[in-house]
């Protein structure tokens, strides 16, 4: 370069490394080599060239060149704006960025405005000098050329992280709280044994009727580290955005997380955020049918049957009775048999004694909608016990008309049958998707009005929901049925637990009742979770019993013939 010592020059050196081309991902180094190395090479040029005077570094290790938005880049532009900056020294264009036109827009525009001398050293451009013609056609070309290598890296990164994911590798920058990385597999997901028992304690009680604030407070009076103040006591350099005080306690919002979280069923959940493109940082949240599932990629910590049992649960009116500590026996499972509303729960003092009992919601809002269907709760009670005794008595007598067959041969024929069940309603789903996008090219060729196109994506979209609504209820079933597989064991024997069951609590009643509806005179209909396994047993037992009576059929025809 041609010198010009006509000027003295007060300089900032700005260094920059992204993390996909730099070494300071293991973060053990304070800084990356590479950014060692820019800094020496500019500590050399400074040698060789004694108008320019160092006043102060900039760096941004570990920070994207697609775009400007990088802390001390900034720093350093408001130092320009200050005029304490007249000089800009960089190691190359790269480093300086990545963006065609940003970069363009500071180096033609920006700068020049503000009286600022550019370096670009490797690449041989000194804005001070008079002989850069050459450089100035060849710039733009130069910057063009970085941008496409940063939207070219990001592709890649893209697609490897895509791979990684239908893989099951775990992929994500923070850990889900019951969790940590593998000691042999970074990739690889395993339980904390130190937490994942409060995992299991908050589901409990959860199924127990507590809200997430009971929770919360549960949690928080008996002393257990909340998901920041456990990582912050391990050591874990997690910053978070919520923390505002020394001790991090435990909040609705953190339990309700918890609660929804589907990787504790061992289903490791990816992908639900994504960003435009290379040069946009901020995310957006992605439709929960294009998240990356990958089933069984880790240890469960909590059963698929009792999350979606958790999940259906939140979807229930839990409110707790003003002065309790959980929600009521029957609570979001009683049901007006006529208007389908729920029955409010009442309480009654006369002559001293208090009564309990149900009312229809509708009608207690207005009694010409309903009538009031009441019931009292020891009714209900009576019923929903005497029901769940009988529903046990039966998975008992069928367990031991299982045993005589070839061992957990319904669960595997069911198992295949719900599969194949949910291929079926999977297939639903595109063919009405299909079927939309057909109705949708009719509508743009003129060959439908709007109206006959809404008419027919509503019918399409109404297809759709139905058959996700089937699915979910049937990978429902295959969940329940899994975890006695899993334990090589009848799915019935779990009822054993209940043999001699003489009292109700909100954990059986969350677990064998779906929902209960009163019909006006006072009639109560209990209706069961597990309604459709019980039926396909005894259908299996049906077919296995023809088949028997068949065999005895052919074995005597033989005999006499």
């Amino acid at each position: 370069m041609q010198k010009s010592i006509d000027k003295i020059y007060y300089a900032a050196i700005y260094l920059r490394l992204s993390k996909e081309d730099g070494d300071l991902s293991s973060g053990e180094k304070k800084e990356s080599n590479s950014i060692a190395n820019q800094r020496k090479l500019i500590e050399d040029y400074l040698s060789r060239n004694p108008e320019i005077t160092l006043v102060q570094e900039f760096c941004d290790d570990g920070y994207t060149g697609a775009n400007f938005d990088r802390p001390d880049f900034q720093r350093m532009m408001e130092q320009v704006k200050t005029g304490k900056i007249n000089c800009i020294i960089v190691k190359d264009l790269s480093r300086f960025g990545r963006d065609y036109i940003d970069s363009g827009r500071y180096i033609e525009k920006i700068f020049p405005s503000l009286g600022i001398r550019f370096i670009a050293i490797n690449d041989n451009y000194d804005s001070a000098q008079s002989q850069q013609v050459g450089n100035e056609i060849i710039l733009p070309f130069k910057n063009l050329i970085n941008d496409s290598y940063s939207r070219d890296i990001s592709i890649k990164i893209r697609s490897n992280l895509e791979t990684k994911r239908r893989n099951g590798e775990f992929v994500g920058s923070h850990v889900v709280y019951g969790y940590r990385r593998s000691d042999n597999d970074k990739n690889k997901l395993v339980i904390d044994q130190t937490v994942a028992p409060v995992i299991q304690s908050i589901f409990s009680m959860k199924m127990d009727g507590f809200s997430p604030a009971q929770i919360a407070d549960k949690l928080n009076k008996d002393g257990v580290p909340s998901p920041y103040e456990y990582k912050r006591q391990s050591g874990s350099k997690y910053q978070s955005g919520f923390k505002k005080q020394i001790q991090t306690d435990w909040g609705a919002k953190a339990i309700y997380r918890i609660l929804k979280n589907e990787m504790y069923t061992g289903t490791l959940v990816q992908g639900k955020t994504t960003t435009p493109n290379h040069k946009i940082k901020s995310r957006t949240t992605k439709d929960e049918a294009d998240w990356m599932r990958t089933e069984n990629a880790h240890d469960a910590i909590i059963s698929p049957s009792v999350f979606d049992m958790v999940q259906k649960l939140m979807l229930e009116d839990t409110r707790s009775p003003s002065g309790d500590n959980s929600v009521h026996l029957f609570s979001g499972k009683v049901f007006c048999a006529d208007c389908q509303s729920t029955m409010t729960r009442k309480k009654t003092k006369s002559a001293g004694k208090e009564y309990v009992y149900f009312v229809c919601n509708a009608n207690k809002v207005d009694r010409k909608v309903c009538d009031a269907h009441t019931v009292k709760e020891q009714v209900v009670y009576d019923a929903a016990l005497a029901v769940i005794q009988a529903q046990v008595s039966l998975a008992l007598n069928l367990e031991i008309a299982l045993g005589k067959l070839n061992g957990i041969s319904w669960e595997r024929r069911e198992m295949e049958r719900i599969a194949s069940k949910i291929a079926r309603q999977e297939e639903v789903i595109e063919h009405n998707k299909q079927m939309k996008a057909h109705v949708y090219e009719d509508f743009k060729t003129e060959m439908i009005t709007r109206e006959e196109y809404f008419i027919f994506k509503a019918e399409f979209d109404k297809n759709i929901q139905e058959a996700k609504e089937a699915i979910a209820r049937l990978v429902g079933n295959k969940n329940q049925i899994s975890s006695g597989l899993t334990e090589q064991q009848s799915w019935l024997a779990q009822f054993r637990e209940y043999e001699n069951i003489q009292e109700l609590n909100r954990r059986v009643v969350v677990n064998f009742i779906d929902r209960i509806e009163i019909t006006e005179d006072k009639q109560v209909h209990v209706v069961l979770n597990n309604a459709d396994q019980f039926q396909a047993i005894m259908e299996f037992l049906e077919e296995e019993k023809a088949k028997a009576d068949a065999k005895k059929v052919i074995s005597f025809i033989r005999e006499v013939s």
